[in-house]
């Protein structure tokens, strides 16, 4: 251990393995399962069934007479269930396509397959059904690529009808049990049948997988399961409201963006929710993520607004803690409870690392004031502030201390990593090679993100607001005027030759220089006066910024640009959702329509109509098909709440993240909401 007492973290590969295979995933809550598209899970990939951040079964593949499967297609149905059609392997004495199989499965706190064969050839046939089964008990670090795996000794015990995988380390013990309906014969790592197929009739097997977490006595508590309320998720979903419009694209993406909601959302204690960052990687509580997602949804209700506020309150940072990056006030990164978290070989059971994470909760917290009715849109507001509003109050005003705490003379929020093992780079454009200056080299920390900037402004005049509602005079003329001093401070960002605002200031003072659509955001946080929000619109609709499929992260201007890198030339859809919320609020209708309507093109690019997570930056004109980022998530929260803020923006309901509004958008296509039971409470 070195001398600061801090231990050293297993070093994690950015380059987590591709998912452009189109895997199928089932997901309930934190609980998934990634396989191929014939439903197999191949060891050496990143497939797996997953809970509480561990892969409890690492290879799931069926075979007729030793071969794999013959694919025909694959559909998923809700996002919990999914079903595969194939065919007997070729050869093997076998007439080709002779018999079907289907697979289909099912996830909640455990996953189940029903396997059928049927025989369509006149004579009976028989087959040996194999299926080969094994767990390594991966931390989902070390699926996305972590050099260093533990070494683990998995025993096992097995029955005619079971096998149990076990797994012990340090006192914590995991378990995989998994269950068949018949009984099979079990050579090491695959259970055999033989199976009699006669013409037409349908032959099942059943496969159960249970998981179990447990520890010995007198080692620490491993963390709460999550609790899977699918029918609370129901209920909610079909509250929303149905869209119509004659453009087709964006009530295709409309409805996958709902179906897509209702997969990431995560329940609290108290039945609330909060929306997972994005599947498969990141499907935990990543508060940075979380605020956005509300910020950009409440079209779809309060209910993710209340959720997200509750739940981040209950992990908010209460000590000094230079490992996690905790400080008192702070709200977190990112929450993990997998084995190298749980046994702190990394820092992500709570990890703080993130500046803009809780300046974006105070956010939140104002627009679910507003949201609610108490405070503003011509509303008269009582000097008592209703529930749950109140019930969240004294973590914001933590939150809002921490900011405080960390505004410095300047009147900037900075950042800088704790320790050479934490997140270099601590705002959303999170890669550490994202902040160029103009000859492209990559800045150092500390460094004053631009945008960050911009939500401390926001979530400080927010709170003025709040605060004189309340009738704190004093409190609101204070935030006033820190949210000015900064406003004022951030001119020293300002690039008069760019017309646009460098991506930040680095530890001598000098501007991070490389145009980016960071500056975009501030449009979002209704920072700058109209002539410079007219400039950088006009500067982000430049041709090296803007593809024709968004706007991208970085200008292909600059040296260090990559259409595939992933902060460095991709275009991300939730950052063009709050741009363009921005430009509309502005009064910049085109521009916010040309980028509305670039993503839908995005959207219908997709079999689905889903937004991934990122996608390529390439210039439209000489590459007309889009081309996806090779690790994007898909689902991703903000990704599909990028669509919910696009039609708001369309309609022109408060698109703002301080609560502007704007008018409808002239070049949009007509559209309604129907049956909209968007509830206060």
């Amino acid at each position: 251990m070195p001398a600061n007492g801090i231990a050293a973290a297993p070093r994690i590969d950015p380059v987590e393995p591709s998912t452009t295979a189109r895997p199928i995933t089932v997901v309930e809550h934190t609980n998934f399962a990634v396989s191929d598209d014939g439903g197999d899970m191949v060891p050496g990939s990143y497939h797996g069934f997953f809970i509480a951040d561990t892969r409890f079964l690492s290879r799931f593949i069926v075979r007729l007479n030793g071969d794999r499967l013959e694919r025909l297609s694959a559909a998923i149905g809700e996002h919990q269930s999914a079903a595969f059609y194939l065919a007997n392997p070729r050869g093997a004495g076998i007439g080709t396509a002779s018999i079907a199989v289907f697979r289909e499965r099912r996830i909640g706190s455990r996953l189940d397959e029903r396997l059928r064969l049927i025989s369509y050839a006149a004579e009976p046939i028989t087959v040996e059904l194999g299926i080969e089964l094994d767990a390594d008990f991966a931390d989902i670090f070390e699926a996305r690529g972590a050099r260093r795996r533990r070494r683990r000794v998995v025993t096992r015990e097995k029955t005619s009808r079971s096998v149990t995988l076990t797994y012990e380390s340090a006192g914590y013990r995991r378990s995989t049990r998994v269950t068949f309906s018949r009984a099979m014969e079990s050579p090491e790592g695959l259970f055999t049948t033989q199976v009699v197929l006669r013409h037409g009739r349908p032959w099942d097997i059943n496969v159960t997988i249970d998981t179990r977490r447990s520890q010995r006595r007198g080692v620490p508590p491993l963390p709460a399961d999550r609790l899977i309320a699918t029918d609370s998720v129901r209920r909610w979903r079909d509250q929303l409201p149905a869209l119509r419009s004659p453009d087709v694209r964006i009530e295709r993406a409309w409805r996958q963006a709902r179906r897509d909601m209702v997969s990431l959302l995560l329940t609290g204690p108290r039945g609330d929710f909060l929306p997972a960052a994005g599947i498969p990687w990141y499907l935990a509580v990543f508060g940075r993520d979380a605020c956005i997602t509300a910020l950009q949804t409440p079209l779809f209700g309060m209910k993710i607004s209340y959720g997200t506020l509750r739940q981040l309150s209950g992990y908010q940072g209460t000590q000094v803690d230079p490992w996690r990056e905790e400080e008192p006030g702070k709200i977190p990164h990112e929450v993990r409870t997998g084995e190298l978290a749980t046994m702190g070989e990394l820092p992500f059971s709570r990890y703080y690392g993130s500046v803009d994470a809780t300046p974006l909760f105070v956010m939140l917290f104002v627009a679910a004031c507003r949201g609610n009715g108490w405070l503003g849109s011509g509303a008269p507001a009582s000097s008592t502030m209703p529930e749950p509003l109140s019930e969240f109050l004294p973590a914001v005003e933590r939150a809002l201390g921490w900011v405080d705490a960390h505004t410095d003379v300047d009147g900037f929020i900075r950042y800088r990593p704790n320790h050479q093992r934490g997140i270099v780079n601590q705002v959303w454009k999170d890669s550490a090679d994202s902040m160029r200056y103009r000859d492209g080299r990559i800045a150092e920390p500390p460094i004053a993100a631009v945008e960050v900037q911009g939500y401390a402004i926001a979530a400080r005049r927010g709170m003025a607001e709040v605060y004189a509602a309340l009738g704190r005079s004093e409190d609101a003329v204070a935030q006033t005027a820190a949210a000015e001093r900064t406003a004022d401070a951030i001119g020293a960002m300002w690039m008069p030759d760019e017309g646009t605002y460098a991506l930040g200031l680095d530890g001598q003072g000098r501007a991070i220089g490389g145009v980016a659509s960071n500056a975009g955001q501030l449009l979002w946080c209704g920072v700058p006066d109209a002539a410079r929000a007219e400039s950088v619109a006009e500067r982000l609709m430049a041709p090296d910024m803007f593809s024709g499929w968004g706007i991208r992260t970085l200008s292909s201007l600059n040296p260090g640009y990559n259409p595939i890198g992933y902060h460095t030339g991709s275009v991300w859809p939730h950052d063009n959702s709050l741009i363009a919320a921005g430009m509309a609020a502005y009064g910049h209708h085109d521009a916010a329509w040309r980028v509305i309507d670039a993503m839908l093109d995005a959207a219908a690019s997709d079999p689905l109509a889903r937004l991934p997570e990122l996608f390529a930056g390439f210039d439209r004109g000489t590459t007309p098909d889009l081309v996806p980022y090779p690790t994007a998530c898909a689902p991703q929260a903000w990704a599909t709440g990028a669509i919910v803020l696009a039609v708001q923006t369309i309609l022109g309901r408060a698109p703002g993240a301080v609560g502007s509004t704007a008018d409808v958008l002239p070049s949009a296509p007509p559209l309604s909401l129907h049956e909209l039971a968007v509830s206060t409470g």
